[in-house]
Formats: structure tokens, sequence, C-alpha cells
């Protein structure tokens, strides 16, 4: 027999008044069953942001947090512990009752030893937290893990704000093109907007900034330009990820003339398609985005005929580490013959942390462009990303 109920946690450091109180384990499979079936969990996790748990009577869990959704499982283990699997990750915790106040648990995590009191009634109850959540997770908040492999999935309605920090070594067939480097920053946001069948509609505008990019000069050298804005571009689409793990959606990719230098961009306005498939399970990701432009406008000379395949893989390595990196190739169709191909093996590394309750996302890539421009184009890069999770308030 199950009942609905409301977990109200507190998740406090133990006083040396609630050590001293008397503390009865709670054992045998129904007697825990009783307690965890059907209850409904809530967390704070930073402040106006909650985590809510619910764990179902048929060992099923769903945890909402960040505007992701978490999916879980747990059970009952040798008749004292109970077990909350989440991806790859598991931890189990035992449960007394206080003997002075038989509404009053708590609960020690058997792997990192924290003990959480808490209440459990029939009745509504609020979330009173003190302490942030961390990295390793808990009932009611996502664990670095499970929030690695959410941030690599990029139909999730999860909202970053990207910041990277790009190093690029350069080489070609003009005089001196092997000793040019260049410094550039993009922000990259994503703004998802949730539905209530699961998908979303994510819009991902790229604002790059240039620090002294070099640009062949009309007297054979390189002119050091920056600091300028350059050209933005952005993706809106809609996409979802499927029960067994296909992530799929459709869109259209696009560039703003807005670059402040008109060595640094076209002057000419792009648009076009954009189709992502891919796959996500407890190992971690694979994706591949493609997306063509032409120019639809603007005072430019040149043109756009582009065709990008942004192709995505993140590998999961526990505790929050990935083996991941998201290279573009691309195709330029109006480029002389033989210059078409701008194509960059990219390896990397990331790592999702939870800091004061804040999940980070921090990663290091190093692309190596086996196929590029013969006269002047990037040969090397290496890329810093650091990523905040953010809430979305239209989501909530």
């Amino acid at each position: 027999m199950t009942f609905n109920r409301t977990g109200l946690f507190a998740l406090v450091l133990l006083s040396a008044a609630a050590n001293a109180q008397d503390w009865q384990p709670v054992t045998g499979e129904e007697a825990l069953t009783r307690i965890v079936a059907d209850t409904r969990l809530e967390g704070t996790l930073k402040d106006n942001v909650t985590g809510v748990a619910r764990y179902n009577a048929d060992g099923t869990a769903v945890l909402e947090a960040w505007g992701g959704t978490f999916k879980r499982t747990w059970r009952i283990e040798d008749g004292d512990k109970i077990c909350i699997v989440a991806g790859n990750e598991s931890w189990c915790t035992l449960l007394e009752r206080n003997a002075d106040n038989p509404d009053e648990y708590r609960a020690t995590r058997l792997d990192t030893g924290e003990k959480v009191v808490f209440s459990l009634s029939g009745d509504a109850a609020s979330v009173a937290s003190t302490e942030p959540a961390d990295s390793s997770g808990g009932p009611a908040q996502p664990s670095a893990e499970e929030l690695a492999l959410k941030l690599s999935n990029p139909t999730a309605p999860v909202m970053t704000l990207g910041n990277n920090f790009d190093f690029v070594m350069f080489d070609g067939d003009l005089d001196g093109a092997s000793d040019e480097t260049a410094f550039r920053y993009t922000f990259q946001s994503v703004f998802p907007f949730k539905r209530d069948d699961g998908s979303s509609i994510f819009f991902r505008p790229a604002i790059p900034i240039f620090f002294g990019e070099p640009v062949p000069s009309a007297d054979g050298g390189f002119d050091s330009v920056g600091t300028d804005l350059g050209d933005i571009g952005f993706d809106l689409s809609y996409g979802f990820t499927t029960d067994n793990g296909m992530i799929l959606g459709a869109g259209v990719a696009g560039t703003l003339p807005t670059a402040t230098d008109d060595q640094l961009g076209k002057d000419l306005w792009g648009l076009g398609p954009e189709a992502l498939v891919g796959k996500i399970g407890k190992w971690g990701a694979v994706i591949g985005v493609l997306s063509h432009q032409w120019d639809v406008g603007g005072s430019g000379d040149g043109s756009i005929n582009t065709t990008s395949l942004n192709y995505v893989y993140a590998f999961q390595l526990g505790g929050g580490w990935q083996f991941a990196s998201a290279p573009a190739i691309t195709y330029n169709h109006d480029a002389v013959d033989g210059q078409e191909w701008t194509v960059p093996l990219g390896v990397g590394i990331a790592r999702t942390m939870v800091l004061k309750g804040r999940p980070w996302k921090f990663q290091v890539q190093y692309c190596n462009y086996v196929e590029r421009g013969d006269v002047f184009a990037p040969e090397h890069q290496i890329r810093l990303s650091i990523s905040p999770v953010v809430s979305a308030p239209w989501n909530k």
C-alpha cells in the first residue's frame, strides 16, 4: 500500500542536539517502499531555482531541474538501503526515524556520509534548504554526471551562457602566413522554449569579437584588425528526443551583417535550412547538425553559398567528465576549384561541475584543420569554453 505525500527536505548540517536525538533504523523492504513510493521531493538548488523529483511506486523517478527532465530509477537493497540510479551513477542511503517525532527522518548517504533530516506528511510542504547543491547530486538535485549528459543534447530545454575563447594559428602560401595568430571571443547563448509535449524551440546566437585578426594586405603583408565585432550567426530550430534516445530537429540558420570592419564580414544577409539528427544514451551523445546558407540580401559584392556540418560527440567518463568536441566542416560552393573544403578534426575534454548551487561546464578543445585553403587559412585552433547554466524564467 502506498500513499501520496511531499517530502520536506531540510538540507542542513546536523547540530549536536539533532545528533543526540533517539534515531531508530528503518528496515524492511515493505517499510522503506511505503516511505519512498509515490513521494514528491523538492530541493532548493539556487536562489529562486527549485528541483522537483517524483519517485513512483513502480521504481521509476523523474527529476525536473534547470528546465531539464532527468529520468531515474530506485530500489531497495538488502532490506535496509534505499538506492537511486541516475544514468551511470547510483548511491544508497540508510534511513532512521526520530523516536521522539515519528514524522521526522534522517537519511545517511553511504558514499559521502552526508546526513539529511526531513519530514513526511500528507500535506503539501515547501522546501527549507540551507545547503547549496553540489556535484554529487541528491534525491531532488541532478548530479554533475546527469547535467553533463543533458548539456550534450541541443534539444534539451536548458539555458546556458556560452563563452568561447579561441587562439588560432594560421598557415598558407603567403609570405609570413605561418607566423600569424589570432585571438577571438564568441558569446554563444542557448535560449530554449520548452513545449508541453517535451519538445523545444531553441534560438542560438553566436556573437564573435575579433582581437588583432590578421588580414592579408595589398602590399603582401598582413593588417591586424580589431577589436571589432564580426558577423553574428544564429539558428532557430525545433527539436525533440524520443524515448529510445534519438535526437531530431529542423529549422533555419542565418548570418547577420554586423561586422564593424568590412575586412571581417561580407555585408551580406545569409539564410537557409538546418537539420539535426543524433543519438543519446548513458554512454554519451553523437550528433550531426547539417545546414546550408545562401545570401538573401545586403550590399556586399561577394556571395554566401556554404554547406556546414557541425559534428558533435560527448562520451561520458564519470563524475561530470567527458571526452567531447564540436568542430564544424564547411564547403564553400563558390570557392575556386580545390579550395572549397575546410575540415577540422577536433578532440577535447569537458567537465561539468556544480559550484555554489549553479552548474558550470568547462571545456578545452583542439582542432587541426586537415583540409583548408592554400593561400591563407587556420591550421590549428585551441578553444576554452566556460558556460554557466541559468534558469530560463519563461520555462517555469
